[in-house]
Order: structure tokens, then sequence, then C-alpha cells
């Protein structure tokens, strides 16, 4: 069990909690673009916070996805795509005969 210790907020994350107290304020506004969903006139700093906690977590998946697949695009060598791109044509029901499509 690891120990975790509390990390204050600095001054620019007490301003944008303030700020995000505000509904029509930019950085609402932008909260609720990011997660699609309205945060109530009267929101808590725990619901601003969950919201915001949501959206990196979400942001943070959505990069090691994209690093995942480049990573294994990048290991990819000419035979793996030539077998991704014959494969393809399979999925369509392209016929195939000896390598070329007909």
């Amino acid at each position: 069990m690891s120990v975790r210790k509390s990390v204050p907020m600095g001054p620019e994350d007490v301003t944008t909690l303030e700020r995000m107290h505000a509904p029509a304020s930019p950085e609402r506004q932008a909260l609720t673009q990011l997660t699609g969903q309205e945060l109530g006139a009267n929101a808590s700093d725990a619901e601003i916070l969950a919201a915001l906690v949501r959206v990196g977590r979400e942001a943070v998946t959505q990069q090691v996805a994209a690093t995942g697949y480049a990573a294994w695009a990048a290991e990819m060598d000419d035979e793996d795509r030539a077998y991704r791109a014959a494969r393809r044509g399979w999925d369509r029901g392209d016929e195939v005969d000896a390598g070329t499509s007909a």
C-alpha cells in the first residue's frame, strides 16, 4: 500500500475553481463542452473538481491510446502492412488471387 501525500492547490488552481462557479464563465463553459454535461448553478467545489478529474482522466486515456497506437504502427514492417491491406480487402469481401485483387 502506498502512502499518498496531499498536494495543496496553488493560487492559479484556486482562481480557476472560483471562476468555474460562475455558470457563464469561459472556464465553466469549456468544462461543459468537454464533459458534455452542464453542472448545476450551485455546483460545489467537489462537483467541479470531479468533472475536472473526469476530463483529465479521459485526456490521459486518449493520449495513452494514441501513443500506444503510434508505437505499434511504427513497429510494423512491410509484411505487416501488406497483410493488413489484404485483410481489409478480405473483410470487405474482395477476391484475392495469388496476392493480387481480382
